[in-house]
Order: C-alpha cells, then sequence, then structure tokens
C-alpha cells in the first residue's frame, strides 16, 4: 500500500514539473516559502538543516512537509542524481497529493 502511494505521488510530481508547478532545490524553495501562505513540501532528509531552521515559518504559513521520499527518490522523478527539497506551487497539485498523503 505505501509502495502504490508513492508512486501515484511520483506520478503527480512528475505531471507536476511538465506544468511548471514546482521549485526545485533549496534556494527556490527558500524563496517559495516566503512568497506564498501554504503548500507542500518534499524533503528528502528529516535532518535536513534548511527544514529545521524553516520549521517554524513553514508551520506558521500553513505549509505541510513530507519525508515520505529519499534523496535518491527524489532525484530520479526529476531526473537528477539526487535532490533535497521540491515544493509545489500550484494549489491544485497541492490538493491531489495531500488527499493521496492522507488516504
Amino acid at each position: 500500500m505505501v509502495e502504490e502511494k508513492k508512486e501515484k505521488i511520483a506520478n503527480m510530481l512528475r505531471l507536476a514539473r511538465k506544468a511548471k508547478a514546482v521549485e526545485l532545490g533549496r534556494k527556490a524553495v527558500e524563496k517559495w516559502i516566503f512568497r506564498h501562505k501554504n503548500g507542500l513540501i518534499f524533503s528528502g532528509k528529516k535532518d535536513n538543516s534548511f527544514i529545521r531552521k524553516k520549521a517554524e515559518i513553514c508551520k506558521l504559513k500553513g505549509f505541510q512537509i513530507s519525508f515520505i521520499f529519499s534523496d535518491e527518490d527524489l532525484g530520479k522523478i526529476f531526473g537528477r542524481r539526487k535532490l533535497t527539497l521540491v515544493a509545489i506551487n500550484n494549489i491544485h497539485f497541492i490538493e491531489g497529493i495531500k488527499k493521496i498523503l492522507n488516504d
């Protein structure tokens, strides 16, 4: 069940990338957090220094942080060797992915 859920989310992330509805990497995600008020962030590491520093801001602004994928998993989804942070910047993709996560 978990693998099925991960595959569905990975497919949604691929679609979001084609729709230019993602922010990839630490700098892009950081800029995005300060400009928006709720969203969804995928972090490949639970012990990510960026997430530790920005966790309070994310919580206050209503961002959900998911650790369902590893750095390598996120890299494969987006065609990179490794990727630590991904933010979804489209409300429709955010709602769809949150629905899968919460089912």
